[in-house]
């Protein structure tokens, strides 16, 4: 009998350390979301001519290597970075200052590539298929990069100032900031077949994911860039390239600030159909698919913004005189999945 006893109560003791971990039954809602969402940055910061790659570990912020490119490659980076982008096992660094693009291992950060783009200066990169990728240029050009062999083959003209761009299946999406239009260009024949009106001074661009099947656009408006323009509203439009139609046009308006005084700051689309929109007060969050507005998902100004494809997070950041504060968020519903604050500043970032 005592025997029974011991052993029952070695089980009741099994039980309730499986139910204090979250082992046993069917765990609730708020043991599993208890567990830190875990991701990593590469946070870079330019400065005196150079850049400083530091690798990042979050939620913690604590500093993995504060200059993985000069670990990698014996220095470090010369020139500003003025943007990054992801594309297969590859970090692609824009370097307008330095009319290049620096292509880098994704998993060790020695660098692949260092792809001239003179007399061009680059502002941005998209890449349409397994082997193409398209690079905005400030004159008036996109050119076209044979990734086989970090190649510069060919350009293409569109409007003037160019800046976005973005690709969406057999289309690439290209804001001419200067003439309040889009280019789209179509990848297999690497010709323009639309220039579509948009509203004053369209920026940024991102492409749709099924079941959306169109570009988000997001236009500055008049007056913004120049205080002697008459102010018109800054826009969110959508734009379906595969039937040539222009879909919803949002006014983008804040709390505190009508869509006239807004000033856009930048776009985050993902996989999920949903897009970021950073403005210069508050952090909106769109339905691509539905082509509507789903509200206010952070009420105060995000320096910038990346979506990380490895862990699917939308990462926003804030600055103030404390330090950056970096915030992962569920890219489908837009809830807060975990937040750190780090002592340095910077415009730019990538998740990884």
């Amino acid at each position: 009998m005592e025997a029974r006893r011991s052993a029952a109560r070695v089980v009741v003791a099994v039980a309730a350390l499986l139910l204090s971990l979250g082992l046993g039954g069917c765990p609730s809602d708020g043991l599993v979301s208890a567990v830190p969402v875990q991701w990593k940055m590469l946070i870079v910061q330019s400065g005196s001519g150079q850049s400083q790659l530091a690798l990042y570990s979050f939620p913690k912020g604590t500093v993995e290597n504060p200059d993985v490119y000069a670990s990698a490659n014996g220095g470090p980076l010369e020139g500003t970075v003025a943007a990054i982008a992801q594309f297969r096992s590859m970090l692609f660094l824009v370097q307008p200052d330095r009319q290049r693009i620096v292509v880098l291992d994704a998993a060790t950060f020695r660098s692949v590539a260092q792809v001239p783009t003179a007399p061009h200066t680059p502002v941005g990169i998209c890449f349409a298929n397994a082997t193409t990728g398209y690079i905005a240029y400030s004159d008036s050009t996109v050119g076209i990069l044979d990734v086989t062999v970090f190649q510069v083959v060919g350009t293409i003209t569109v409007g003037h100032a160019p800046r976005g761009i973005a690709a969406m299946g057999n289309r690439v999406a290209v804001c001419n900031q200067a003439d309040g239009t889009v280019s789209i260009i179509d990848t297999r024949t690497n010709a323009v077949v639309a220039v579509v009106p948009v509203a004053p001074y369209p920026t940024f661009v991102g492409g749709g994911s099924d079941p959306a099947t169109s570009f988000a656009i997001v236009s500055l408006g008049s007056g913004k860039l120049s205080a002697a323009e008459s102010p018109s509203a800054a826009m969110l439009t959508f734009y379906d390239p595969f039937a040539g139609s222009v879909g919803a046009q949002i006014e983008l308006a804040q709390l505190y600030r009508d869509a006239l005084a807004t000033v856009p700051r930048g776009l985050i689309t993902t996989p999920s159909a949903t897009a970021f929109v950073l403005l210069d007060s508050e952090v909106q969050m769109a339905d691509m698919a539905g082509q509507r507005m789903l509200g206010t998902i952070l009420p105060s100004a995000a320096a910038g913004g990346t979506y990380d494809f490895a862990r699917n997070l939308v990462i926003l950041w804030t600055t103030d005189e404390s330090g950056t504060t970096v915030i992962a968020l569920d890219p489908a519903s837009g809830q807060e999945k975990g937040r750190a604050t780090v002592p340095v500043t910077f415009q730019l970032a990538a998740g990884l």
